[in-house]
């Protein structure tokens, strides 16, 4: 693993530190119903609603008021949490509703469901409020689970049951989301472990060790599940989307740029089960060898990758320290390398270099899974 250069210049502060002066700065962000302002979905460019950054900006603010103690925080992320028990949100009582592209599902897939499922439980066990947790809980177990391929089902916000989630990102993120719900529901914690057990199969990568972007569960599995319900037909599209994209530049493109966020949601299910046999499958091994490739980390610094996460070096970061051993000087650089281009001085927010300035911003609390450590902040 190389380190990247860094150039930044400035004051020296901790990572909580940087997390609070983001929170206090997204104060003035928060509008008179508890939400905040809506993002686009970064390189995707679709209308949002606010459902998303206000549960991001939930996690931020629940984490830097258990670090401070403010109490101007514990408003902010409780006005953030009752904006997310809204019937405006849930208008059917059923999922949340997280955007609204032409031609798309409401529900943002699973996707769209992890990050309020997230915060409502990060802040209902902070607070003590367990209907927080309760609502989060009751979100997830909407979507049906087949045991059988270890994969999820999307719920339109209308309660109407979509056929399964065919992105593997998804599907990851969806399952990191749920961790913060197994401490106090069996239930989560069974399911999660069936994803994971299922996750050798679903899970399929280049030879270099680049992850395919659609799971892509054992064929037979795939066709008695339709046998069954026909509606489930759309996943038999993975087995050719498999061999339609294998030689494409351009997708491999976008699976380059989900690798580390993939990654950063596994790391993030690690923690809660650290012993699971598929930390030692040859595919995850593949994988994490791939991002510590000389080129995969030049892309990093770079900033060549523009799907899947806006910060990579947190992520990377975040990757780095669940699944290796390394000290705060190694993974130090990969945070400087991120507040070194996207950290704003005037907003104190990570709005820079991005065409979605508001979902960015959102995402700072990503430093919450990382080690205090002390950092610097650019002062010009």
């Amino acid at each position: 693993m190389s380190e990247p250069d860094s150039d930044t210049e400035g004051e020296t502060i901790t990572t909580y530190e940087l997390l609070e002066r983001s929170a206090r700065s997204a104060l003035d962000l928060q509008r008179e119903d508890g939400s905040f302002p809506p993002g686009r979905n970064g390189v995707y460019d679709e209308p949002e609603t606010p459902v998303r950054t206000t549960s991001h900006w939930l996690t931020t603010l629940s984490k830097v008021y258990e670090i401070t103690g403010d109490d101007v925080f514990a408003e902010a992320a409780n006005d953030a949490a009752d904006y997310l028990l809204s019937d405006e949100v849930r208008p059917y009582g059923n999922t949340f509703h997280s955007r609204n592209a032409e031609g798309k599902d409401k529900c943002d897939g699973l996707v769209g469901q992890a990050a309020p499922i997230r915060g409502l439980a990060w802040a209902g066990s902070t607070f003590k409020r367990p209907e927080l947790f309760e609502t989060a809980e009751d979100v997830f177990s909407l979507h049906p689970f087949d045991a059988r391929l270890g994969l999820w089902q999307r719920v339109e916000i209308d309660g109407t049951n979509l056929s399964f989630d065919r992105t593997l990102n998804h599907q990851i993120i969806f399952a990191a989301a749920a961790t913060s719900l197994i401490d106090d529901s069996k239930h989560v914690k069974q399911r999660v472990e069936i994803f994971l057990d299922s996750l050798s199969d679903n899970m399929r990568i280049h030879p270099d060790g680049v992850v395919r972007h659609y799971v892509r569960p054992p064929l037979t599995n795939v066709l008695r599940v339709i046998a069954k319900s026909p509606s489930h037909w759309p996943l038999l599209w993975n087995e050719f989307a498999a061999h339609y994209y294998a030689r494409s530049s351009e997708f491999r493109k976008k699976e380059l740029g989900y690798q580390l966020t993939i990654l950063a949601a596994l790391a993030h299910i690690k923690r809660c089960f650290p012993c699971h046999h598929i930390w030692g499958h040859p595919r995850i091994k593949s994988a994490l060898d791939f991002i510590q490739t000389s080129d995969y980390e030049r892309q990093i610094r770079k900033q060549k990758l523009n799907y899947g996460s806006m910060t990579p070096g947190i992520n990377y970061a975040r990757v780095l320290t669940t699944f290796e051993d390394p000290s705060n000087r190694e993974i130090r650089p990969w945070i400087e390398l991120v507040i070194d281009r996207k950290y704003d001085l005037e907003t104190k927010l990570l709005t820079r270099e991005t065409s979605d300035p508001m979902f960015q911003a959102s995402v700072v609390g990503s430093l919450s899974y990382l080690p205090n450590i002390h950092i610097k902040a650019p002062s010009s």
